[in-house]
């Protein structure tokens, strides 16, 4: 008998599961997502720094969201890459090769088409706050569910989202570990950047005061950077939990786990 569907059980799997990939598709995932995060960033920084006159900068903006769209496309090819590996990992309990990188053409075309309304459904809602945590599983679930959309489709992306929403309590403790690991890696960075500037002052001949104004907690840039750097880091495991958890779902309604377990069994004892 299957035991009941946890989210303890999801995150152990997933950290198992993304220690087995992270060389190297961890490292691909971070260098093709850090420049949509800096230009995220940058964009929102560029908002609050003209605040009620960015109405009159429509140029301006749009140059930087066109930057943000065009580092977009590489990151959704590297988060397909990263759910790959972690589907192929699960099923042989091992890293995968070069394998990874054949992402099928028609799983990519749909997720990318997912994540682009999502996107846009961030930006209409996600300053509700309210609609955030749903926003933030569909993502998710957008990538982790991609390998199963054989044929592309306007409505087959979000019927698959929607057929995985059905265990919602473990999606909400999900949500709420990823909420707090977030804040704590925020808390963790801006600690050590202040070390490093406590540290930078006992360098002779070293002025630490033009980074200590960089580096204050009033500088809005310096807070949106370390927002940046706080999703890089939880973005891998988040992403990792979603495939878990989809993998989970499946195979307690098909018996995929089963037979993969049977199939470890004899692997190993050959």
């Amino acid at each position: 008998m299957r035991p009941t569907l946890s989210t303890t059980e999801v995150l152990n799997d997933a950290a198992d599961a993304v220690t087995r990939v992270a060389a190297p598709w961890m490292g691909l995932l971070w260098m093709l997502s850090l420049p949509l995060r800096l230009c995220q960033a940058h964009f929102v920084a560029r908002v609050i720094d003209l605040g009620p006159e960015s109405g009159q900068y429509g140029a301006h903006l749009f140059g930087i969201a066109l930057a943000a769209a065009a580092a977009l496309l590489p990151a959704l090819w590297a988060r397909a890459v990263f759910v790959r590996a972690l589907g192929l990992s699960l099923r042989r309990a091992a890293s995968p090769g070069a394998e990874a990188l054949r992402v099928p053409a028609a799983s990519l075309a749909c997720y990318v088409y997912a994540a682009l309304a999502i996107e846009v459904l961030f930006f209409a809602l996600g300053w509700t706050l309210v609609a955030l945590p749903l926003l933030m599983v569909m993502g998710g679930l957008a990538a982790a569910i991609a390998p199963l959309c054989e044929q592309p489709g306007l409505v087959r992306p979000f019927r698959e989202i929607a057929r995985h929403l059905s265990h919602g309590r473990v999606l909400v403790g999900l949500v709420t570990v990823f909420a707090i690991a977030f804040f704590v890696v925020f808390i963790n960075l801006l600690f050590v950047f202040a070390l490093g500037l406590w540290l930078a002052g006992a360098i002779p001949g070293l002025d630490p005061a033009p980074w200590q104004v960089l580096l204050d907690f009033g500088n809005e840039r310096y807070l949106l950077v370390l927002c940046a750097g706080a999703l890089l880091a939880v973005e891998p495991f988040w992403l990792g939990a979603c495939v878990v958890y989809v993998h989970k779902v499946r195979s307690r309604q098909s018996g995929e786990d089963l037979r993969l377990w049977f199939e470890r069994l004899r692997s190993e004892a050959a």
